[in-house]
C-alpha cells in the first residue's frame, strides 16, 4: 500500500501481486514508480493527518472446524477462529478525520449462506476453527475470535460449519496480537428459529487484559440472535 498527499488530494495505491517498488525511504515524489494506479479523495491543502485502523471484514463469515466434532446434549465446546483483518485508511479532510478506504489483508472467496430464497452473501474463511489456542497456528494479520458453542437441544450436535456475523465484535490488542471480544452461541432444538448469541465485554484468556483499539461496527451489545447459525452453504461465488 502506498499513500500520497499531493496538492488537494489524498491518493492510495494498492497491489496484492507485487511490492510497490519504492526506491528509497526518504518519501520524496521522485521515489514513486510511474505506473502506480491511484484512488483519489479531495481534501484541503493543509490537511495532513493520517490514521490506520484494523477492522473486521464487512461481510459475515463461514468457518469450518479443523475436524468435525459432535457436541453432546447439554455439552459445550470452545473454538478459536482466525479472521483476516481489513486495513482501514483514514485521512484528514477539511480538518476532520474520515475513512478513505478499507483494504482486505487477504482476498476471500464469497459464498451463499442459507437457502436460495432467504440467504445472504458472506465470506468463506480459509483457516479452520481450532479447539486450542496456539500462537503459531495463526498469521500475524488474523483477528482471533473465541466462540463457545453450547448444545441446548436433546440430540447430539455435529459441528461442521458456523455462520458468524461480525457487526458486534470490537478489536483488542494484546501482546502484538489482535483479538475480538468472546462470544457464546446456544444451539437450539430448531435451527430455523435462530441461535442465541451473547457477547463478552472483551476477549478471554490469555488476552483478557487486552486494550480495545477499534469499536464494534454496529455497536456493542450483550445479546442478539443469529438466524440459522449452522445452515448449509449452497455455493461458492468467486
Amino acid at each position: 500500500m502506498t499513500m500520497l498527499r499531493r496538492h488537494d488530494e489524498w491518493r492510495v495505491s494498492t497491489s496484492y501481486s507485487k511490492e510497490q517498488g519504492i526506491r528509497h525511504e526518504e518519501g520524496g515524489l521522485d521515489d514513486l514508480p510511474e505506473d502506480l494506479e491511484w484512488q483519489r479523495w479531495d481534501c484541503h491543502d493543509e490537511d495532513a493527518r493520517v490514521r490506520l485502523n484494523p477492522a473486521l471484514p464487512g461481510l459475515p463469515v463461514i468457518v469450518k472446524p479443523n475436524s468435525s466434532l459432535c457436541i453432546a446434549p447439554g455439552g459445550s465446546a470452545l473454538f478459536y477462529i482466525g479472521i483476516p483483518m481489513d486495513l482501514e485508511i483514514h485521512g484528514e479532510c477539511g480538518g476532520s478525520i474520515r475513512k478513505l478506504i478499507s483494504i482486505p489483508s487477504e482476498t476471500l472467496s464469497k459464498t451463499w449462506h442459507g437457502d436460495r430464497s432467504a440467504g445472504e452473501v458472506c465470506y468463506a474463511l480459509k483457516t479452520r476453527a481450532r479447539r486450542y489456542f496456539d500462537q503459531g497456528d495463526w498469521l500475524d494479520h488474523d483477528i482471533i475470535v473465541s466462540v463457545d458453542l453450547h448444545n441446548a437441544s436433546r440430540d447430539a450436535f455435529e459441528f461442521e460449519r458456523l455462520f458468524l456475523d461480525l457487526g458486534h465484535f470490537s478489536i483488542f490488542s494484546h501482546e502484538n496480537r489482535l483479538w475480538a471480544n468472546a462470544c457464546r452461541i446456544r444451539i437450539n432444538e430448531n435451527d430455523e428459529e435462530g441461535n442465541d448469541i451473547t457477547y463478552d465485554a472483551g476477549p478471554i484468556a490469555p488476552a483478557d487484559s487486552g486494550r480495545e483499539i477499534a469499536p464494534a461496527r454496529e455497536g456493542k451489545t450483550s445479546r442478539s440472535t443469529l438466524r440459522r447459525a449452522f445452515a448449509s452453504v449452497i455455493d461458492v461465488i468467486h
